[in-house]
């Protein structure tokens, strides 16, 4: 908690205007070469109290978490850019008056963007992510972060695009046996009004052992409907095998924001959110796969709740008062679509109880009731360069954990506040 906040101060005692390194190359000629060097520092501080919902065992973590990138980016000509970013990433964990650390460095990105009339191309490790980010993470809140040592082949249309990809994982937090990513992703825009992403992906992954060849079908719609509604969906269907057993699994989510009259830049969302389970010793699986994918933000803050085996709602507000401000205020109402099946995370793994196995009743007179998450994020900009926020989450478990976690079923909080600095 010192370091945090000794470095905390620190950022912001350098948090002078202009900042400490920027460096832009203007040529007067457009065919010129052009470069940027910029660097980000960020820091944050997370708390987790009872993180197995009984309280007499203290499992309360937390975390100082730092992370340092530095983005060159070079354009030889118009139709080329170079882009690389150096990352150093720093963890310490706090947890019953142990203490430990992890530290990670090298090329978080690397990659050769071409382009050609209405071909793109771009080769090396890179970032992917589409639509809400379930299938395929791009998620700027690890410390980490998820890139793909990847070939993308886009090509455009008057109406379209797509996305031809082929990967694998370049620097992930985690990391799995022989994983294999490819596809396409594209998207339709007959109007202003609403837009549609269609996908065929395909995963190819060793998981705790076991072959896992799943494809993905799936399309998302945004439609707006008048100047202050906006609907988004998602349908995905799944076939492929885990081991030696078929997978048939389905998702689907809905959203509808509406933007409050009177009320600047504040909109209320209702978002209805599904994924198939079943019984994971049967002969055939159904529990629906989240890829790469996350749920974070969008299914709760607390990383509780991934796109599998669940039936939730969510209800929220979030706005924007000023330039400087953002905030968003959010209650997920989570079960499980299958009693039978584990929950599951937002990373995708079963959620594990008091004696450090996951929590399942394979009979499903636990219910399906997992329990309710409240939360809350605020952000604030200081200057253009500096930005701090901070969140606070309450998760209430219901009657499916006490079942399962030996009659325990303590609530569990989390907290955190985290500075951004832009060089």
């Amino acid at each position: 908690m010192r370091l945090f906040f000794a470095t905390l101060t620190a950022a912001i005692v350098v948090g002078v205007p202009g900042g400490l390194l920027s460096a832009s190359a203007g040529q007067s000629s457009p065919g010129s070469p052009t470069y940027d060097i910029n660097a980000e520092w960020r820091l944050r501080y997370e708390s987790r109290e009872s993180t197995d919902f009984c309280a007499v065992n203290h499992k309360d973590p937390q975390d100082e978490l730092s992370r340092v990138r530095l983005n060159l980016s070079l354009k030889p000509a118009d139709n080329t850019r170079v882009f690389a970013r150096l990352q150093h990433s720093y963890r310490r964990n706090r947890l019953n008056g142990s203490c430990g650390s992890q530290e990670k460095s090298g090329f978080q990105q690397a990659y050769l963007d071409y382009r050609q009339d209405n071909l793109s191309l771009r080769v090396g490790r890179q970032e992917l992510g589409y639509g809400d980010y379930r299938l395929l993470i791009l998620s700027n809140w690890d410390n980490i972060g998820y890139t793909w040592d990847a070939v993308r082949l886009g090509i455009k249309g008057s109406i379209w695009q797509a996305d031809i990809l082929y990967g694998r994982p370049g620097m992930f937090p985690t990391s799995t046996t022989h994983p294999l990513l490819y596809g396409i992703y594209a998207t339709i825009t007959p109007s202003t009004r609403w837009q549609s992403d269609v996908y065929l992906l395909r995963k190819e992954v060793i998981a705790s052992g076991v072959q896992q060849r799943i494809t993905a079908v799936g399309a998302r719609p945004v439609v707006q409907l008048g100047k202050r509604i906006k609907l988004s969906a998602e349908a995905v269907l799944q076939n492929g095998t885990v081991g030696d057993k078929d997978l048939r699994a389905w998702g689907y989510w809905a959203r509808i924001e509406y933007a409050l009259p009177g009320v600047k830049n504040t909109k209320l969302l209702i978002q209805r959110d599904f994924a198939s389970g079943g019984n994971p010793d049967g002969s055939n699986l159904h529990t629906f796969d989240q890829f790469f994918g996350t749920t974070f933000a969008i299914c709760g803050r607390m990383g509780l709740q991934g796109w599998r085996n669940m039936s939730a709602w969510r209800i929220g507000i979030a706005g924007a008062p000023s330039s400087r401000l953002q905030y968003t205020a959010d209650i997920h109402l989570n079960r499980l679509a299958d009693a039978r099946d584990y929950w599951y995370s937002g990373g995708g793994i079963p959620v594990k109880g008091a004696d450090g196995k996951p929590l399942r009743d394979a009979t499903g007179s636990a219910g399906t009731e997992v329990g309710t998450e409240i939360n809350f994020t605020v952000n604030y900009a200081l200057s253009s360069n500096l930005q701090v926020s901070a969140g606070y989450a309450r998760f209430l478990p219901g009657r499916f954990v006490r079942e399962t976690n030996s009659g325990f079923a303590d609530a569990t909080e989390w907290f955190y506040l985290q500075t951004t600095r832009k060089f």
